[in-house]
């Protein structure tokens, strides 16, 4: 029995400890340990287990009451403390009638009961997904952890020192609990510090991403900064706002504030442009990396830490090059929050199936330890009676390769552990490298999206944003959008090919963005041969200076495979915002003049005006007009023109009329332009030359003269293969007879493809059909067509004909044909002879076929019938009188 002065130490010492571990149970209620993403730890529970066991049910309950009045109390904070109270209450009424058990093991069977539905029911009233998950596996391994730290602690410090009764136990540490404390040391040890190495690899990742995404979006801001800021060093802040909302951001959260933290513009349904905002009103800002902040909710009642985070954001702060304006980049946490979580799951999974097979492990290893020491036991048991009785002792063998296969098997746990690391971490590498791969990924489809692949210029798309922009600018008064068409690509790729096309696009384009002035004048290729350049002028007289530059770099020849190619443009202006106050507007007129500089042959350039307009809406009528007409196989009709030689009719032509219902009678020199364009030729030709042939087969069924009809055949046939089977088709099934057809032809035909041209003609010579080649002289001249080609007729131009008997010169010209004519023995028609001074100097000259309105204009077919009738009665009085 102790002495009276040794108890007092111990019972001051008792109070001591009493007091320590209250002191330390008011303290950890209030000190929670809090980590990045709402990760919270409470040790509370610890300092409770220890007062349950050291002393007793009354002073744990009261110490977990009286610490309810240092918490916040509101419902969530109180209910959350019951759950650990509770925790406390099943322990110790385990314990209550003295039951043997390891205290974690108790609380272990409480967690997997009526621990995990109270925190299930209790958190899932504000928290879902990995979130709530996440806070329950947190809330369990915490309360785990806290018990078996109390566990440590009553099995190897030595309480019952300070204690003066026997109500604690002296240390008495079996190796069963010995294994288990290991076993758990080796879960939890390296699960923390996985879980730290997860987290701080998150977080790494996450700023990595959030500093990558605002730096681009501030380069961005920084690169269309100077369309916002006016030339007077002002903000046009609806500009800033409309470019904040364009769909270039919008994929990015933030706002702009100047240096009285006014918002000037924001990407965000919170905040009002105008208003003072201050970010540290609403939230508590802390750094969370060099360049990235963390701006968490204030508290609130109710609000626990995961809620802030969950609620928070990150912020990314810059200023911008151009203007004294500050941008906050805000991106919310909750979507990094949830990765970690998500990781921290997985780890625990992985710990949790590690603790599966650690436990299978001791248990088996403890069976082997103590099935060995009760054998010993057994043998040392009257050890000295026995000795003196002289028994035999049989003493129990031991291996010691059972440790070492104990030890072999948790150094491959831990290396297994170590893979699962290594694994994560190389899991976050790649995810790390895709990260930058889909950046990459994202720029160059970017790049791909708003660059033509061929020249590098800016496409059609970034033509069409860039004219938007430049609309809604306040501070842009007028721009020129400049088409520029190649007058010779088409020729360049059917001779040289579609590289040499390519090739000389590319040089176009290198050619075209010299000139480019950046902010000022912009170079695009929409497609095929078609470039624009977009210039911003305060007058016309810039935009004459930037087509000088254009046609001054024109003038230089292209060398291309050996090759010097002369090129010529087609341009046509529109000026913003006379021709129009939209895109479409202004890529029409721009289309329209550029048009109207091809017709004029190219080389010049062209401002759009009105009667464009009405000259292109003309045009379009007439071809819908003329697909109605070709569409329903009724609107033309042929006239006939004769051919007089000696005062008798020789020969007729066919001429095509449209007389239109609304539009009126319609010149071809209007509508066959048009159809050759659109491709209507073909079926047009083919009805005119049946016509003609059925026509002149009926005339000479009738009696009337036998004699050919000419009809004229667009160039355009002689680019297909089949012009001689159509002609052959025709005259089947006409029934007229070949030498009846003459087919007229114009100097045009030759320009593409001679060869092809020769042999097409060469086989209508062969079927027995006249050619003629009309309007010779007007254009495509060449006396090598007429030494080459087996052709019969020729048809001198109406301009060297009208007039001949006052310009001698033109006399001379008419009659070197004629000297031509005759030495190859071709037929010579002189066109548009009106007056009897022209006939009479051409009968002068020599032996012509006439034709004009002297003798006859074009007539329908009643009329030409009439004349065909009276051609043969004068015909046949002429015979009688004589």
């Amino acid at each position: 029995m102790p002495k009276p002065n040794e108890n007092v130490p111990r019972i001051k010492r008792e109070i001591y400890l009493l007091i320590a571990l209250l002191g330390l149970v008011f303290f950890s209620v209030r000190s929670h340990l809090d980590f990045i993403y709402g990760i919270s730890l409470c040790f509370t529970s610890v300092f409770l287990f220890l007062l349950l066991r050291l002393f007793g049910l009354r002073w744990a309950m009261i110490a977990g009451l009286v610490s309810l009045i240092l918490i916040p109390f509101d419902w969530m904070h109180v209910l959350h403390h019951g759950i650990l109270l509770l925790e406390i209450l099943f322990v110790s009424l385990f314990f209550l009638n003295g039951r043997a058990a390891k205290m974690f093991f108790v609380d272990f069977f409480y967690w997997i009961t009526f621990g995990l539905v109270a925190t299930v029911l209790f958190y899932k009233s504000f928290l879902s997904g990995y979130p709530l998950y996440f806070q329950i596996s947190k809330e369990i391994v915490n309360g785990l952890f806290n018990v078996f730290v109390a566990d440590m602690l009553l099995a190897y410090l030595p309480f019952y020192k300070m204690f003066s009764k026997k109500k604690v136990n002296p240390n008495n540490v079996s190796i069963h609990q010995f294994l288990s404390h290991i076993t758990l040391l080796s879960i939890f040890i390296p699960f923390s510090l996985g879980s730290i190495s997860s987290v701080v690899q998150a977080n790494d990742f996450s700023v990595y991403q959030i500093e990558d995404m605002s730096k681009y979006a501030m380069s961005r801001l920084d690169d269309e900064m100077e369309h916002v800021v006016n030339s007077n060093g002002s903000i046009d802040e609806k500009a800033l706002q409309e470019l904040v909302q364009s769909d270039e951001f919008a994929n990015h959260s933030f706002y702009i504030v100047d240096e009285k933290q006014h918002v000037v513009a924001a990407r965000s349904t919170n905040l009002h442009l105008n208003e003072t905002y201050r970010l540290k009103d609403h939230y508590e800002v802390d750094s969370f990396s060099s360049d990235v902040s963390v701006a968490l909710p204030k508290e609130e009642e109710g609000l626990f830490s995961v809620n802030r985070w969950s609620n928070g954001q990150f912020i990314y702060e810059d200023s911008l090059e151009f203007a004294p304006l500050n941008v906050f980049f805000a991106v919310p946490i909750f979507s990094h929050q949830e990765m970690v979580y998500r990781n921290l799951l997985t780890q625990l999974l992985h710990a949790l199936l590690l603790a599966v097979c650690l436990f299978l492990l001791v248990g088996t290893v403890s069976r082997l330890f103590m099935k060995n020491l009760n054998k010993l036991t057994v043998a040392t048991t009257g050890l000295p009676d026995k000795i003196k009785q002289f028994e035999a002792v049989e003493w129990p063998r031991s291996y010691i390769a059972e440790l070492r296969t104990l030890t072999k098997n948790l150094m491959g746990m831990a290396d297994k552990i170590k893979e699962l690391f290594e694994d994560s971490h190389h899991m976050t590498e790649r995810l790390t490298d895709q990260t930058v791969m889909l950046k990459k990924s994202e720029d160059k489809l970017h790049h791909l999206a708003y660059y033509d692949g061929l020249t590098q210029l800016p496409n059609r798309l970034h033509f069409q944003n860039f004219v938007r922009s430049l609309i809604t600018l306040d501070s842009i008064q007028s721009f020129a959008v400049i088409f520029i068409d190649l007058n010779q690509f088409k020729q360049v790729n059917d001779t040289l090919g579609h590289d040499a096309g390519d090739a000389l696009l590319q040089m176009t384009a290198d050619r075209l963005r010299a000139l480019q002035v950046k902010h000022e004048r912009e170079v695009f290729r929409l497609g095929g041969d078609e470039f624009v350049i977009v210039h911003i002028v305060q007058s016309e007289a810039e935009v004459h200076n930037s087509l000088d530059k254009i046609f001054e770099e024109f003038s230089h020849p292209f060398l291309m495979h050996d090759q010097t190619l002369f090129i010529t443009p087609s341009v046509g202006v529109s000026m913003y915002p006379f021709d129009g106050d939209d895109l479409d507007a202004l890529v029409k007129c721009a289309d329209i003049a550029m048009y109207a500089s091809k017709e004029k042959g190219g080389n010049i350039a062209q401002f759009f005006n009105e009667s464009m307009r009405d000259r292109f809406q003309q045009q379009l009528i007439i071809e819908n007009a003329l697909r109605q007409v070709v569409d329903c196989g009724c609107g033309f009709e042929l006239f006939y023109q004769p051919k007089v030689k000696a005062n008798r009719v020789t020969g007729m032509e066919a001429l095509l009329r449209w007389n239109h219902d609304e539009l009126g009678p319609v010149s071809p020199g209007v509508f066959i332009p048009v159809a050759e364009d659109n491709g209507l030729i073909f079926q047009i030709d083919e009805w005119a030359l049946y016509q003609a042939c059925k026509q002149n087969k009926q005339w000479q069924d009738q009696g009337l003269l036998k004699i050919p009809i000419s009809v004229n055949i667009s160039a355009k046939h002689f680019q297909q293969d089949m012009l001689v089977t159509l002609i052959e088709k025709v005259l089947t099934d006409s029934g007229l007879a070949p030498q009846y057809l003459k087919i007229e032809i114009t100097e045009s035909v030759f320009i593409k493809d001679p060869e092809h041209v020769v042999k097409v003609i060469e086989k209508l010579k062969s079927i027995g059909v006249l050619i003629s080649i009309d309007d010779f002289g007007k254009g495509y001249s060449s006396l090598n067509h007429l030494l080459e080609l087996p052709i019969d007729e020729v048809k001198i131009d109406r301009q060297f004909i009208e007039g001949i008997d006052l310009d001698p010169k033109k006399g001379l010209f008419v009659n070197s044909i004629l000297d031509i004519a005759r030495g190859l023995n071709l037929n010579l028609v002189a066109e548009g002879v009106e007056t009897e001074w022209e006939k009479a100097t051409l009968e002068e000259i020599g032996d012509f076929e006439l034709q004009g309105y002297l003798f006859s204009r074009p007539v329908d077919m009643d009329g030409m019938e009439r004349y065909l009738y009276s051609e043969i009665t004068n015909f046949s009085q002429y015979y009688s009188d004589n």
